[in-house]
């Protein structure tokens, strides 16, 4: 048998503990955000990226070298950060960030010649991620920070440089998105040429991935690292080429160490 009043106090009740739990998360929340306010910061990172090619197939395209090897590419990344508060232990941190990323790789045949490629990638990056704040004391806090990244290639530099023994070095540059290039060797001036008629893009613009990292912060200072995981596939050119023996799928894979400063 169906009781109204029944019904009606269960529902009294239910509806008075979600107005207390929705009363005191707002305190909460209001709280935070008056102790803490918005915070705007700047962030400068040292970089080293990798693309998650396989070795072999590296030595495979380069089949002519009888010792290749890639290497982690350093480079630089700069900044800018909003922390927004939620909860005390519970905050929003995103960022704008130029960063670039690539890898490069290192070719000797025998003792007299040897070559430098690098691969460099602009981009600039926006990662949004949840941020648990651990208070260790006052005026310090470890924040764990994960969450998803997006990011568009502003610019795509390849540059070789050939060392022989019995000539001048011999400098090729291409920007891996319009086809643009110049060769020289050293003392030449150096001259672009436009794209050859045949030219395909190197890699895609669009990078998306995860964003994970550890800070420690005291006061208003930052010391961090962080690493950038790349989901998606950027090799553009030779994903249009399956067939190829030499396609294999390229993803970022980038570690930083990063200094920063809230206001």
């Amino acid at each position: 048998m169906f009781y109204p009043y029944i019904f009606m106090k269960k529902f009294l009740i239910l509806t008075l503990m979600l107005l207390t739990v929705l009363s005191a998360s707002a305190k909460v929340v209001s709280s935070a955000r008056d102790s803490q306010g918005v915070k705007f910061g700047v962030r400068g990172s040292l970089a080293l990226s990798t693309m998650n090619q396989e070795e072999d197939i590296v030595v495979a395209s380069w089949d002519e070298w009888s010792d290749v090897s890639l290497k982690p590419l350093s480079a630089l990344a700069l900044g800018f950060a909003w922390n927004i508060p939620v909860l005390e232990s519970f905050h929003f941190n995103i960022e704008l960030k130029y960063e670039i990323k690539g890898d490069k790789i290192i070719a000797k045949e025998d003792f007299s010649k040897k070559v430098h490629r690098w691969n460099r990638i602009g981009y600039w990056e926006v990662p949004i991620q949840p941020q648990l704040r651990l208070k260790i004391s006052e005026k310090t806090h470890l924040n764990v920070n994960f969450g998803p990244y997006i990011a568009v290639a502003m610019l795509g530099k390849a540059k070789e440089k050939t060392h022989v023994a019995t000539r001048k070095d011999y400098t090729i540059k291409l920007d891996m998105f319009s086809g643009r290039y110049y060769e020289k060797t050293e003392g030449e001036k150096r001259e672009w040429s436009n794209a050859k008629d045949d030219f395909e893009p190197w890699f895609s613009r669009l990078d998306v991935g995860l964003a994970l990292g550890v800070d420690y912060q005291i006061e208003n200072f930052h010391v961090g690292v962080s690493y950038d995981l790349g989901l998606k596939d950027i090799n553009a050119f030779a994903r249009d080429q399956k067939n190829d023996a030499g396609y294999t799928p390229i993803k970022n894979r980038t570690a930083l160490f990063t200094l920063g400063f809230d206001f």
